[in-house]
């Protein structure tokens, strides 16, 4: 089921050669964002993350809404090794609901593009890297199981940025940080 599931969304993540500009999703709400998210499935054009996709493992994520309305975001990336990489950071709030950038990553617009806030959420994030444009798409789910509505929105959204299936991964579950962040 998941070979087919993963060859749906990477069949669908063909792209047209034309970058549309997604709005990050309406009425977005903060407060129902925060909290414990797997990464479950990412593309992207970024030549980093294109290199090294077919190694990775799930990576997990905490949200947390600051007074201010910016995000800390805490995220733990299990390593070749077996050890876990940690990355703080702070996605500072933008100019509508649901985008954020975190300059210090070189990540200028983080949007949230949908999100049921129960079961998955779908990120896009533009960064500038090495002088060149790149974008990420990644979604996350509330289980490190792969949501089904999470999926298919993802494959109605990646061909609108221009992202191919070679581009795609699904990231195989991984305990080794499970423990590593607050639950």
């Amino acid at each position: 089921m998941k070979a087919v599931v993963l060859g749906c969304l990477l069949g669908l993540l063909w792209g047209s050669p034309v970058q549309a500009d997604i709005p990050p999703q309406s009425k977005f709400d903060n407060s129902k964002f925060q909290g414990l998210w797997y990464i479950v499935a990412a593309a992207s054009d970024d030549k980093d993350f294109l290199a090294m996709k077919d190694d990775m493992k799930m990576p997990i994520t905490h949200v947390t809404l600051l007074a201010n309305g910016d995000l800390s975001v805490k995220s733990v990336y299990p390593g070749p090794n077996g050890g876990c990489q940690k990355v703080d950071a702070i996605f500072t709030k933008g100019a509508v609901p649901g985008q954020f950038s975190n300059p210090g990553m070189g990540q200028d617009d983080i949007s949230v593009l949908n999100s049921d806030y129960k079961h998955y959420a779908i990120l896009r994030i533009k960064m500038n890297k090495g002088g060149a444009q790149r974008v990420m798409m990644q979604l996350y789910c509330r289980s490190p199981e792969l949501f089904a509505e999470g999926a298919q929105r993802m494959q109605q959204l990646a061909p609108k940025l221009n992202l191919n299936p070679s581009q795609g991964a699904i990231f195989p579950k991984s305990d080794v940080c499970n423990n590593a962040l607050p639950k």
